[in-house]
């Protein structure tokens, strides 16, 4: 008797399990998916609050939805869910790259001055979703930062400003930080020099395994954002740099092999890119300095 009702307690605890992994609320309830985003190890977690079980490393196969209801949640909501789909990549690769790194450096260029909704969108995004996180953000609006600095929203946030389409600037971004970012996420100004010498600055101040997020490149080829910025001129179409990285990966153009190249990966999406660093990168890579210019 002992046995039979063992056996039925087992298989009751794993049928509550098998339903917390397949579930996806009906009323797209985001408040008990948000509260599941906190594993941080291999065990299966109760949640008083929820009265479920949270299945195992539920950002590496539910990380974009998650990212999706936690930025819907999000007041306001960002335009990374709502004009486009980044969800598709940040939950991909930074939800699961937290898990592994919950005390990333990430900096994150464009706090929304801009924006119609204001600024700060995605700092309320960035904590709930990444609550042990050290947060860097970077504006070229510095009346704004002012005005926000001392605001809850902006409790906790590491501010840099200036242009980030000037090397000067950009010297200084890795000089006050310390620079050794697991993550870079540019959201900026979105004319290709500021993408492009963001990016030849930033890049080799990523860590070795980090990520380097590019959104909004859909406007590349528009002649507005085309505006020549030294050492960058107005042939730069950051889609296009890109792929000359991507030949590399795949045919090993310029005459260098891959394997001297410390990019590991390009993913790509609608509008945007992520590239990730290998583990072993050589910051005095011959491929790298031959493409610096």
């Amino acid at each position: 008797m002992k046995v039979i009702i063992l056996t039925i307690a087992s298989a009751a605890a794993v049928g509550m399990l098998v339903a917390s992994v397949f579930n996806v609320n009906s009323d797209g309830d985001s408040t008990s998916r948000h509260r599941r985003l906190g594993i941080l190890s291999h065990k299966v977690l109760y949640d008083p609050q929820t009265t479920v079980i949270k299945p195992p490393l539920e950002y590496l196969w539910n990380g974009k939805n998650i990212y999706y209801q936690t930025a819907l949640a999000t007041d306001p909501t960002p335009d990374k869910v709502t004009r486009h789909s980044y969800q598709t990549m940040y939950g991909r690769f930074l939800l699961p790259y937290y898990h592994q790194n919950p005390n990333m450096k990430m900096l994150e260029i464009g706090l929304g001055c801009d924006m119609n909704y204001g600024p700060g969108a995605s700092v309320s995004l960035y904590k709930a979703l990444f609550p042990q996180a050290e947060l860097w953000e970077a504006e070229f609006v510095e009346k704004c930062v002012r005005q926000y600095q001392g605001t809850e929203m902006m409790k906790g946030i590491n501010v840099l400003t200036g242009d980030q389409g000037d090397y000067g600037t950009l010297d200084a971004w890795i000089s006050k930080s310390g620079g050794n970012f697991d993550v870079v996420i540019d959201d900026g100004g979105h004319q290709n020099c500021q993408i492009w010498n963001s990016f030849m600055k930033l890049w080799p101040a990523v860590k070795p395994g980090g990520l380097y997020f590019i959104e909004d490149m859909e406007f590349a080829r528009h002649d507005k954002k085309r505006k020549a910025q030294a050492p960058c001129d107005s042939n730069v179409i950051v889609p296009e740099k890109l792929k000359e990285m991507f030949d590399v990966l795949i045919y090993g153009e310029f005459g260098q092999q891959r394997s001297e190249s410390d990019i590991e990966f390009i993913f790509c999406q609608a509008d945007a890119c992520v590239l990730g660093k290998k583990l072993d990168a050589d910051p005095a890579s011959v491929w790298w300095n031959k493409h610096k210019a």
